[in-house]
C-alpha cells in the first residue's frame, strides 16, 4: 500500500509545474500586449474628451440647427501628389448663391497631430470658392470646413486621400 501511494505521488508532480507554466505563458502574453501598445501609441489623443463629451447635447442641437439652415455645399476635392485642390459652391435653402461667406479649411491628419494645414478660402465668382494646399504626407487626411455668413454657419468634413 505503502508502494503504491509512493508510485502514485511521482507521477502527480507535474501538476504544480503546469500551474506555472500556465501563469507564465498568461504573463508573456500580457508582457507582450503591452510592449506592443507602447510601441504603436503615436501619442494622438483627443483633447478635452470628457468636456466633449458632456456637450454632446450642443453637438447635437448644431446639427439641427445647420440642417434647419438649409445651406447646400457642393465640393470638389482633387489630389496630384501632395498638393490638394479644393472647389466648393455654397447655396442657400433657395438656390441662391452666397458670395460673402467667410470659409476656414483645416487638413488635420487623423494619425499624427502637429501636421495640419490650416488656411482661409477666397471667392473666385458666384459662390464659388477655391484653394489649395501642399500637404507634407501622402495618405489620408480630413478635411474640416467651416462656412460662415453673418451669424450662421455651416461645418463640413470629408477625408481626403494622398497617393503616394
Amino acid at each position: 500500500m505503502a508502494r503504491a501511494l509512493i508510485r502514485q505521488a511521482g507521477r502527480d508532480r507535474w501538476i504544480p509545474w503546469a500551474f506555472v507554466a500556465f501563469f507564465g505563458v498568461v504573463l508573456a502574453a500580457n508582457a507582450a500586449m503591452i510592449w506592443i501598445a507602447f510601441a504603436t501609441w503615436t501619442g494622438l489623443e483627443t483633447e478635452g474628451a470628457y468636456q466633449k463629451g458632456l456637450a454632446y447635447n450642443r453637438t447635437l442641437a448644431a446639427a439641427r440647427a445647420q440642417d434647419a439652415l438649409g445651406w447646400r455645399i457642393n465640393l470638389d476635392v482633387s489630389a496630384v501628389g501632395r498638393l490638394a485642390e479644393f472647389e466648393l459652391t455654397l447655396a442657400d435653402r433657395y438656390g441662391s448663391l452666397i458670395e460673402d461667406a467667410k470659409i476656414r479649411a483645416a487638413f488635420v491628419r487623423p494619425t499624427h497631430a502637429g501636421h495640419d494645414v490650416v488656411l482661409e478660402v477666397p471667392h473666385v465668382h458666384a459662390g464659388v470658392y477655391r484653394a489649395e494646399a501642399a500637404l507634407p504626407f501622402a495618405g489620408v487626411w480630413e478635411l474640416h470646413l467651416v462656412a460662415e455668413s453673418g451669424s450662421d454657419a455651416y461645418r463640413l468634413r470629408r477625408r481626403v486621400y494622398l497617393e503616394p
